[in-house]
């Protein structure tokens, strides 16, 4: 088979052809918290993190058919390389994913040799990914957990001394503070631009953002995202301040019974990265049921 290689560039036609990739492997693949990709959500995502474009990488037939594709992502703090599987139509030869792995990885270690390098999140019961990660020298760094709850079983949050309101572009600032104090997200965006842009273009124009303060200092910020994923509402961030993780529950309540005055009836998915053990109790509280395991990998040093 001849094989042609792309990097990506925009406009293309090539994030039809991740979309149908990406879609075609998940469609073999176990029931996830992740629902299926777009052309759209991907272009976005790429302008939104100014994509270095020798940082994606396809492979095609000779009739420009796709057969997989690789991305990476960089970030500053902690400095980390994000190498992303090579996600591939069915038919695709392994040999062709083990191309582009390895030109991508040779790369990456170039551009930054001192980076920790790891792969995921992906769904523990996905057995390519996480077999491929470990055959190729990773192991386990950590799991994540994503819980699913019916909004329409949440009862509002009372009895608490937060008040409640949605946040405008005026509180874009006092947000991004927030999220700074909170170390499960502070490192999220590398400078103030990006934070600036991921507030002012994409959260806060939905009109979905709640605020929790007390005695007038904003102690958590999160948001609804509907439609990204198949099977719910995904809370887009959340952010607590440290010394207020009382708030996490009742910010969740408030996000639930905000959802339901839109007449949105999916279920509220919402996950954890780290404090395992808080986010189980705010679940059982909830009622919500952990939907999926994500883990993610490591690269040992050889």
């Amino acid at each position: 088979m001849k094989v042609i290689y792309r990097y990506y560039e925009s406009d293309q036609g090539l994030e039809e052809l991740q979309a149908q990739i990406y879609n075609d492997e998940h469609e073999r693949s176990p029931k996830s918290a992740f629902g299926k990709a777009t052309a759209d959500q991907i272009k976005q995502r790429y302008i939104n993190e100014k994509k270095d474009r020798l940082g994606v990488r396809y492979a095609l037939d000779e009739e420009g058919n796709p057969l997989a594709y690789i991305q990476t992502t960089f970030s500053e703090s902690p400095p980390q390389t994000w190498i992303g599987y090579p996600w591939a139509m069915e038919h695709c030869p392994v040999e062709v994913q083990t191309f582009l792995y390895d030109e991508m990885l040779d790369y990456v270690m170039k551009k930054f040799p001192d980076n920790e390098i790891v792969m995921g999140y992906f769904t523990e019961t996905w057995k390519r990914q996480t077999e491929f990660a470990e055959n190729k020298g990773f192991v386990l760094k950590d799991k994540a957990f994503f819980y699913s709850v019916d909004t329409k079983k949440v009862k509002k949050a009372s009895n608490h001394e937060f008040l409640v309101r949605n946040g405008t572009m005026d509180d874009a600032t006092i947000l991004i503070d927030l999220c700074k104090t909170d170390p499960n997200i502070s490192d999220a965006f590398p400078n103030d631009e990006e934070w600036k842009s991921y507030f002012g273009d994409r959260v806060i124009p939905d009109n979905h953002v709640i605020m929790l303060f007390r005695d007038n200092l904003l102690a958590a910020a999160g948001a609804p995202l509907r439609g990204y994923y198949d099977h719910g509402i995904l809370v887009r961030f959340t952010a607590i301040r440290p010394g207020f993780e009382d708030a996490w529950k009742i910010l969740l309540q408030e996000i639930a019974f905000h959802c339901n005055a839109q007449q949105w009836n999916e279920p509220l998915l919402f996950n954890s990265f780290t404090n395992k053990e808080l986010a189980n109790k705010v679940a059982e509280d909830l009622g919500a049921f952990r939907r999926d395991t994500q883990v993610l990998y490591v690269l040992q040093p050889e």
